[in-house]
């Protein structure tokens, strides 16, 4: 999922403005692969496990003191809406923990801060994505 609108992203009590992208990737992190003696190409495929990365893009103006660290959780919380259409803002939050953050400097972009976390559920079944109306 990627999302071009939202301008502010809340992480725990800090607000952070200037937001360019936010992309939510999911990806196996245990898949069950099996083959039949029929032939060479799988039969079955089942992904038991699942992680949830958030990828927020930010532009900077200045310095970067208060930057969020790695092990730090929070509920991460925006608002989005499509732009030029009639469909209604989404209100997406989850809880997620900072795995990693980092800088791009240029003279075309300046700078710029991603800041990557890991979604978590609430109790393993649940989505740790939640989408509803603004």
């Amino acid at each position: 999922m990627l999302l071009l609108n939202p301008r502010r992203v809340t992480f725990g009590s800090n607000t952070w403005g200037n937001v360019a992208s936010v992309a939510i990737g999911r990806s196996a992190h245990r898949m069950l692969t099996e083959w039949s003696d029929a032939g060479p190409h799988v039969v079955l495929a089942d992904v038991s496990e699942q992680r949830v990365r958030v990828e927020v893009v930010q532009e900077l103006l200045g310095e970067d003191m208060d930057t969020p660290r790695p092990g730090e959780s929070g509920e991460l919380s925006f608002t989005t809406a499509p732009t030029s259409t009639d469909n209604p803002s989404r209100e997406i939050t989850m809880t997620a923990v900072v795995e990693s953050v980092g800088y791009e400097v240029s003279l075309k972009r300046g700078s710029v801060r991603r800041v990557v976390l890991v979604a978590t559920s609430s109790d393993g079944s649940v989505d740790p994505v939640s989408v509803d109306d603004a």
